[in-house]
């Protein structure tokens, strides 16, 4: 356990305790991971002009091919349909086919014009079918048209962190305003993983639906083949346009983590993306940074009874790394201003910062492993002063007894009589 100076007199006791890193130096954290994926990354090839392998609980990103290129994404984008179908709607809400549905050109689950299926549905339908015509039925429910919707996408995007992605229509038709790029349909499948329901959907194969009209065409089967061929795949979009070509957005977990990959104009997505995956976990390990049952580091308190506190973290933090390529990790703390006794254990005194030369970043609160008391300065006090008065007089006694004690032996002696 790292022991950490006095917070309110010596942060930097051992230089671990520094300055929170900002958004300039998480940009330069994420240029140092682009050249380090350069210099590091063995040689596999894969057909695709875009392309990019990321951690999907870090987003640290472990390999990519020409990732930050806007390309046309094809039915990928319905990924981000998807996640704010589920972000606007209840599953049990209907979702009502505009007029003109019928003249969406396919994919299509041949919607008919008022017609009438659950947002929970419409959510298979769309992830499994690819449904085009759904996606349009989508739009104009919660937005009223495909251009407000489109203006929605992108703005969602934008909170997500998609800097090179402008979104033009809901299913990915071929536009040239419709465009994005590998790393950010990571960063949108990253965050529409973190809703169980996409999970649910994208990992399905088959699934039954309720719809109001065409009861004829109620199976939808997933276009994703490789959820049959991999146990360990569990989604997630399939995608494909003449001008797109094959494209692909999967996720795959093996070894306890997952990892996303995305596939841009491949001449085979499912070769590529065997490809990627066996090198990503041939090459990479996952290993636990710091765990919530064992502290991370002590500091140092003035006037604390214990005089150290324990820091703890409250969930473990993982980090997925190159087993061929030595890449120290560092650690910095930030911890609250001002920090001393009392402290209750389980209160959160500050942030810990993990990173690594990958580009790899984590912040995580850290809390109190343990409770304290304030032990005030004995002088610094009211009692303190009295007792230090007690003391002195009791001293001062000690020293006049003695004084006088050797005193009256010396005129004892003085008394005594002469011998000749």
């Amino acid at each position: 356990m790292n022991e950490i100076g006095t917070p309110r007199v010596s942060r930097d006791v051992l230089g671990i305790i520094k300055q929170p890193i900002r958004m300039s130096r998480i940009r330069t954290f994420s240029l140092i991971g682009i050249l380090y994926l350069a210099a590091t990354a063995h040689g596999f090839g894969v057909t695709a002009k875009s392309a990019i392998i990321v951690d999907e609980e870090s987003g640290k990103v472990l390999w990519q091919k020409d990732a930050f290129t806007p390309r046309y994404p094809a039915s990928t984008t319905k990924i981000m349909t998807g996640l704010l179908l589920l972000e606007h709607t209840k599953p049990a809400d209907w979702i009502v086919a505009p007029k003109g549905v019928e003249k969406i050109p396919p994919s299509s689950m041949h919607l008919r014009p008022g017609e009438k299926v659950s947002a929970r549905g419409m959510l298979y339908a769309l992830m499994l079918r690819s449904a085009n015509d759904g996606c349009v039925a989508v739009a104009c429910h919660i937005s009223g048209s495909v251009i407000a919707f489109s203006k929605l996408m992108n703005e969602r995007a934008k909170e997500i962190g998609c800097l090179n992605t402008h979104f033009h229509n809901p299913n990915g038709l071929n536009d040239k305003a419709h465009t994005t790029t590998a790393y950010d349909l990571a960063l949108m499948a990253r965050e529409a993983m973190k809703n169980p329901d996409f999970r649910e959907a994208v990992r399905t194969q088959k699934k039954t639906i309720v719809r109001s009209i065409n009861f004829k065409d109620v199976l939808m089967e997933s276009h994703n083949a490789w959820l049959a061929k991999d146990a360990t795949a569990d989604g997630i979009k399939t995608g494909y346009t003449r001008d797109a070509g094959k494209c692909y957005v999967g996720s795959v977990v093996r070894n306890g983590y997952r990892l996303i990959t995305v596939i841009l104009n491949s001449e085979d997505w499912q070769v590529d993306h065997k490809q990627m995956l066996e090198w990503a976990y041939k090459a990479h390990t996952r290993e636990v940074v710091a765990n919530p049952e064992t502290p991370i580091a002590a500091v140092k308190l003035d006037n604390s009874s214990p005089h150290e506190l324990p820091l703890v973290v409250k969930v473990p933090v993982f980090r997925v790394h190159r087993v061929d390529v030595p890449d120290p990790m560092a650690t910095s703390f930030e911890l609250n201003p001002n920090l001393q006794s009392p402290i209750d254990a389980g209160q959160q005194v500050g942030t810990v910062t993990y990173s690594d030369g990958s580009g790899w970043i984590k912040e995580v609160p850290v809390y109190a492993g343990a409770s304290t008391d304030y032990d005030p300065p004995l002088l610094g006090t009211t009692a303190g002063k009295s007792v230090f008065g007690i003391l002195g007089l009791a001293v001062f006694g000690s020293v006049a007894s003695l004084r006088s004690k050797r005193h009256n032996r010396f005129h004892a002696k003085s008394r005594r009589p002469f011998k000749f």
